[in-house]
């Protein structure tokens, strides 16, 4: 079972996974204490036993401290992520905003660990380019991916923020791209995807230069092609913008 929640102030999806067979649950980027997701842990009786943050961006980490030591789970992040998380709520004052700051992790995954969710596995995958500590965890029994922050519905994360770097983004999407296309794709903001629709589709990760993207829906009139990891002429700054960026321009 997966339950995704919008939460936060930069629309973030926190998902709560649960393995059906034993009600073992794991929350995935818990953006900030929501009472929704208290409500579905207790009327589906769930036992949660893990919290992973895919980053340590302050948009999902701010509930760590609360459903830490609601439920006593162990907190789990990326091992190049661990100095970044502990610096999180200062960052979010950076743009206005407050989040508790998170407990130190428990957990530091590194590329090709497994996390057990009752009876199911999660391959950590390495994805750094977001941020040095980037991780999506991978189901193959289920076919899903959670994401995080590195691959969108047709778009990418950002790389210009501290810890980010564009050509290692790019590595990463190619590793994604190497699961099956039939693998759901659950983002750390939008919707979900799949990996063949984002092959096709992902006007970021295209072999040429896409010099002119018209995206009506996102208030956008041109992008330069990712592939060169360029910026834009005139936008030194400029980065791919994410689907909760862009409808605020």
């Amino acid at each position: 079972m997966v339950k995704r929640f919008v939460v936060g102030e930069l629309l973030t999806n926190c998902y709560v996974y649960a393995d059906k067979k034993t009600n073992k649950a794991m929350i995935i980027d818990p953006a900030k204490r929501d009472s929704s997701i208290d409500f579905l842990i207790d009327a589906k009786g769930l036992d949660v036993v893990l919290i992973v943050d895919t980053h340590c961006h302050f948009d999902h980490v701010g509930g760590n401290g609360y459903f830490k030591e609601k439920y006593g789970a162990p907190l789990a992040v990326g091992y190049y992520d661990v100095n970044c998380l502990s610096r999180a709520h200062l960052e979010a004052k950076i743009f206005g905003m407050e989040v508790e700051q998170s407990p130190e992790p428990d957990i530091l995954l590194n590329d090709g660990d497994t996390l057990s969710v009752g009876f199911s596995k999660f391959k950590v995958i390495h994805t750094p380019g977001h941020t040095q500590g980037s991780i999506c965890l991978y189901e193959p029994t289920e076919k899903i991916l959670f994401s995080g922050d590195t691959l969108f519905f047709e778009s990418v994360g950002r790389w210009d923020l501290p810890g980010g770097d564009c050509r290692a983004l790019m590595g990463s999407i190619k590793k994604l791209f190497e699961l099956p296309d039939d693998v759901f794709v659950y983002p750390g903001h939008g919707e979900p995807t799949q990996i063949g629709h984002e092959k096709m589709y992902n006007p970021f990760v295209k072999k040429k230069p896409l010099y002119l993207l018209k995206v009506q829906r996102f208030k956008i009139a041109e992008a330069v092609g990712i592939s060169t990891c360029q910026h834009h002429p005139h936008q030194p700054s400029f980065y791919p913008l994410s689907p909760f960026l862009l409808d605020r321009l």
